[in-house]
């Protein structure tokens, strides 16, 4: 990818669970000199925290951003959605990842306030080495698919009755933007 006429290479695994730092590591690795940026989620990181070591160990300029939400969320909303239970056994113990990046030598950064985004992305970008940036994300935000299905809202309605946790936030968040476009039949 070029932005402003930098090569930048991005990892994104929101999914994948517990690749997103090695491999931004590995294409630290492959290119250097070009900006490797992390998009991960905090089960995703916490299966391979450990590596942050090795960023520092080698000084690789690598930039993760941890969606903190303190759930496998991708796990809670197919649960919900794609076979109509309630959430369970998502919760994830509360990690500060700001903390765990500087006590491995990463310069660590935390954001509790989306007015924060811009001062923290452009103080995170202008620093040499690694950085982690702990981004906590409200843990009832929905992961939508891209359009309505009518089994997902058959699910969903299935996972409400049978009690999700946290339900009320839930149905909240899906009467705002974009859930509530995503979701219209």
């Amino acid at each position: 990818m070029i932005r402003d006429g930098q090569r930048f290479a991005v990892s994104g695994t929101l999914a994948c669970m517990g690749c997103g730092l090695p491999y931004a590591i590995a294409a630290a690795i492959a290119f250097p000199g070009r900006q490797v940026v992390a998009v991960t989620g905090d089960g995703g990181l916490s299966m391979t925290v450990a590596e942050l070591a090795t960023a520092a160990r080698y000084g690789l300029p690598i930039k993760v951003v941890v969606l903190n939400n303190g759930s496998l969320a991708q796990i809670k909303w197919e649960q919900m959605l794609f076979m109509g239970n309630p959430e369970f056994g998502c919760e994830l113990a509360p990690i500060d990842f700001a903390k765990v990046a500087e006590a491995m030598g990463v310069r660590g950064m935390r954001i509790d306030d989306p007015d924060q985004v811009r001062g923290v992305l452009g103080e995170a970008f202008a620093h040499d080495g690694p950085v982690l940036i702990d981004a906590v994300v409200d843990t009832n935000e929905p992961m939508l698919p891209p359009k309505r299905r009518e089994e997902y809202m058959k699910h969903l309605t299935q996972a409400f009755q049978t009690g999700t946790p946290g339900q009320p936030e839930i149905e909240e968040r899906l009467r705002e933007e974009p859930a509530l476009t995503s979701l219209k039949p």
